[in-house]
C-alpha cells in the first residue's frame, strides 16, 4: 500500500496542529477582510475625480469608517498572504491544500462576494459606485481563483494520485459503518 495518494494520507497526521489552526484562521481573516469591506464605503458612489485625474479630498469624510477600512485591507492582506504561504509549504500534500486551504478559500470569497452583492442591492440600492465595484471586482476574482484551483487540485491532481492508487491497490470503498472495504477485484496485480 505504499502509494503516493497513501503517503499524502499518512502525512496529513504529520502536518503540525499550528499549520492546521494558521489554516483555518488565515482563510477565516480572508473572510473577515471581505465581510468588513462593504460596509465601508457606502457613500462613495457619488464622488468623482477631480480634473487630472485627483481624487477629491471629500473621499476621506466619504469612507464612513477610516479604521475599519484599513482593518479590512489588512485583514485581506493578512489572509492571502497567510494560506500562500501555507499552500507553499505544504504544496507536495494535494489532499491537505485542497482541503485546508483551497476548498475553504473558495467558500470565504464566495460569502464575501455575496455579502458585497447584498451591500450593492441593500444599502446602495443597486448602485454600483467606484468602490463597489472594485470590491465586487476583487471577491469575484478571488472567488474564480479559488474556484480554479480547487477544480485543478481536485479534477486533475488528486484525481490522477487516486487513480493509479486504485490501479495498485483495489478500488475502496466506504463501507457500512465507514470502516472501509478494498474491492481486490479491480486490483491491478503485479508480476
Amino acid at each position: 500500500m505504499d502509494t503516493q495518494y497513501v503517503n499524502m494520507l499518512l502525512a496529513l497526521d504529520d502536518i503540525p496542529l499550528l499549520h492546521n489552526v494558521l489554516a483555518a484562521f488565515f482563510s477565516w481573516i480572508l473572510l473577515a477582510g471581505f465581510i468588513l469591506f462593504p460596509g465601508t464605503f457606502t457613500s462613495l458612489q457619488n464622488l468623482s475625480a477631480t480634473a487630472g485625474g485627483q481624487v477629491p479630498a471629500e473621499l476621506i469624510n466619504a469612507v464612513t469608517n477610516i479604521p475599519l477600512f484599513v482593518i479590512a485591507w489588512v485583514c485581506c492582506a493578512v489572509g492571502a498572504s497567510g494560506m500562500l504561504w501555507l499552500w507553499w509549504r505544504w504544496r507536495k500534500n494535494y489532499l491537505w491544500a485542497l482541503n485546508k486551504v483551497f476548498f475553504p478559500g473558495l467558500l470565504n470569497c464566495l460569502a464575501g462576494l455575496l455579502s458585497t452583492i447584498v451591500n450593492i442591492f441593500g444599502v446602495q440600492h443597486g448602485e454600483i459606485g467606484t468602490t463597489s465595484r472594485s470590491t465586487l471586482i476583487v471577491t469575484t476574482v478571488s472567488t474564480g481563483i479559488f474556484l480554479i484551483l480547487v477544480g485543478f487540485y481536485s479534477l486533475w491532481l488528486v484525481r490522477r494520485v487516486k487513480a493509479r492508487h486504485d490501479r495498485e491497490v483495489g478500488k475502496e470503498r466506504t463501507g457500512k459503518y465507514g470502516e472501509g472495504v478494498v474491492d481486490l477485484s479491480k486490483r491491478k496485480l503485479r508480476a
